[in-house]
């Protein structure tokens, strides 16, 4: 089992936390049927900064986003400051030691910290499919990775968002869903997963899904 624990403002601990099952697979966020439910057994039922933890690590930034394990990788992602704004990452860890395996730069956003003090520029949990990594960071930007960590695509969706990304992506087929929650218009798009192109929604060639606010 994972965890992450925001330790301080600007620092992240990702905690590895032992199992009857150190293999087991969560590709996303609430796991492999979307449900949070797992069918492992024999799970440890109480923890402490000793007991049933198998290594930690701590990961630079802030980041909101559930950590995702497949194969012998934990992935997340995480927000950097840098000057100027802030460096938007995507980190993976190995499962048995937590070495550090990939830390890759994937956007840079122009603002150092969230729109909203309870959110941060990195809360979207990543999906692993075979040998892709798709990253969401809200307005700016969502991307494919190879599980080495190189950039395959990057697509911008137009939108102005008042509190920041709080939605994960979801795969379905040849389709990766993202919700664009922007502050007067909101809509969910689905993009080709080989090309980050949009099939369907405020640009794509099929129909819009679109959501407009209504103004109070």
């Amino acid at each position: 089992m994972v965890r992450r624990l925001l330790a301080r403002p600007l620092a992240v601990t990702l905690t590895v936390l032992a199992s009857a099952a150190p293999h087991a697979q969560w590709p996303e966020f609430r796991g492999p049927t979307g449900q949070g439910h797992s069918t492992e057994q024999g799970l440890p039922l109480d923890w402490s900064e000793s007991q049933h933890v198998i290594w930690k690590r701590e990961v630079p930034g802030r980041g909101w986003s559930s950590p995702v394990v497949v194969g012998n990788q934990v992935w997340l992602t995480t927000a950097v400051k840098s000057p100027g704004g802030a460096s938007l990452r995507a980190v993976a860890f190995a499962v048995e030691t937590g070495a550090p395996l990939v830390d890759v730069e994937v956007f840079q956003s122009r603002r150092a910290d969230a729109l909203n003090p309870k959110n941060s520029l990195a809360s979207p949990t990543p999906i692993v499919a075979g040998n892709r990594v798709y990253v969401h960071f809200g307005q700016d930007g969502t991307a494919a990775l190879t599980i080495t960590g190189e950039i395959v695509w990057k697509t911008h969706l137009r939108y102005e968002s008042q509190h920041g990304s709080g939605g994960s992506p979801v795969l379905y087929r040849d389709l990766l869903i993202v919700n664009c929650d922007g502050a007067d218009d909101a809509y969910v798009a689905a993009l080709d997963v080989q090309t980050g192109k949009v099939k369907c929604g405020p640009t794509g060639g099929r129909r819009s899904i679109r959501l407009t606010r209504r103004r109070s």
